[in-house]
């Protein structure tokens, strides 16, 4: 065994040590291969002790020891850069990134700002897909810290920079992107630059279709819904396809919080598609806001399900089936009790009376 074989077989002790919980004995480990790939001085060797030194600086930040995980996370950034361009620089830019975060934690914006930095810098230099992630997380955050302090300009560059080397890292770096470009957007339509923000929120929802993963796909629907809010608010004609996107989006997604922009599409649709009197079409869309809301296991989700229903009653009393409408009325009632949130209860209310007139 060679003594970077060593060094990564002790690093991957401790990552498996710290996947289980097992923070204490996880610490010891990542101490050791620090150590242990220090002493070498080998490329490959110092790669593998950056990694553990950020690994270090992970688990003390988890465990509340802010100051000794900054110190690791520094550790790592100097192994990392000792040991030059490869992955001792990607795990050198991962460090700086998590740096900057416990910077950003503390209301050390200065500090928080030049780690971010270093970590892009770091991350480009390394050439590898993994420090392209991080100089692209980096730039992403940075650009969030550049809004805060009213640098505005600036933090559009760095968005668009976090969605370029979200993109140039590969499959990797697609849910950062996605990230990224769904910021982005947002930022665009507070200057009412609208146009590009439908670009970016478009770009989104590409990145997190081409990742499939949750985290990805939900990003991709928060964007989707920005992009359909947008286009609603402007009386596009794309407004239809858009609600259609984002209610697919979020049902892929699946968490929660996707599932509800899920069901708020759904509904916003029937509601377009009522006033285009396509109604069999409208239906449909609030039957999938009714089953998105209550797969959310949501209070909101839940209340959309409510609203849902009630809207599909309406369409059922005109359609000449009093039948298939007092049903809907009741799982209403039902949906909107059990939410238990004013507006749920509202909606329950209104089924109630709805169903006593039609009885």
């Amino acid at each position: 065994m060679t003594d970077a074989e060593a060094v990564r077989r002790e690093y991957r002790r401790a990552e498996d040590l710290r996947r289980r919980g097992n923070d204490s004995q996880a610490e010891k480990a990542f101490r050791e291969a620090v150590e242990l790939g220090r002493a070498v001085e080998e490329t490959e060797s110092l790669a593998w002790a950056a990694a553990a030194a950020s690994g270090l600086g992970v688990v003390l930040r988890y465990t509340g020891r802010f100051g000794e995980a900054a110190a690791a996370c520094r550790d790592a950034i100097a192994l990392g850069e000792k040991s030059g361009p490869g992955e001792g620089l990607a795990w050198a830019a991962r460090a700086a990134h998590n740096l900057g975060v416990l910077h950003a934690d503390g209301g050390r914006n200065a500090e928080s700002e030049k780690s971010w930095r270093q970590s892009i810098e770091l991350g480009r230099s390394s050439e590898t897909e993994r420090g392209v992630v991080w100089a692209a997380r980096a730039s992403h955050n940075l650009a969030a810290l550049l809004v805060e302090v009213g640098s505005p300009e600036d933090a559009e560059t760095a968005w668009r920079d976090a969605v370029d080397l979200g993109r140039a890292a590969g499959d990797r770096g697609l849910e950062t992107a996605a990230r990224a470009a769904q910021a982005l957007g947002v930022h665009l339509v507070r200057r009412d630059r609208h146009t590009e923000a439908g670009e970016a929120w478009r770009e989104a929802m590409a990145f997190g279709a081409a990742s499939g993963s949750p985290r990805a796909l939900e990003r991709a629907a928060v964007a989707a819904y920005g992009l359909a809010t947008s286009l609603a608010d402007q009386g596009d004609p794309g407004l239809e396809a858009a609600y259609r996107d984002a209610a697919t989006l979020g049902k892929e997604a699946a968490s929660p919080d996707s599932l509800v922009i899920a069901a708020v599409c759904s509904y916003n649709l029937g509601v377009l598609l009522v006033d285009e009197e396509r109604h069999t079409e409208a239906a449909a869309a609030w039957d999938e806001s009714v089953e998105m809301g209550q797969r959310s296991r949501t209070a909101n989700g839940i209340v959309l399900a409510a609203q849902a229903a009630l809207s599909r009653s309406d369409l059922e009393v005109a359609s000449g089936n009093p039948d298939q409408a007092r049903d809907s009325l009741q799982e209403a009632l039902n949906l909107g009790r059990s939410a238990g949130t004013p507006a749920g209860l509202e909606t329950a209310t209104a089924a109630s009376e709805k169903l006593e007139a039609l009885n």
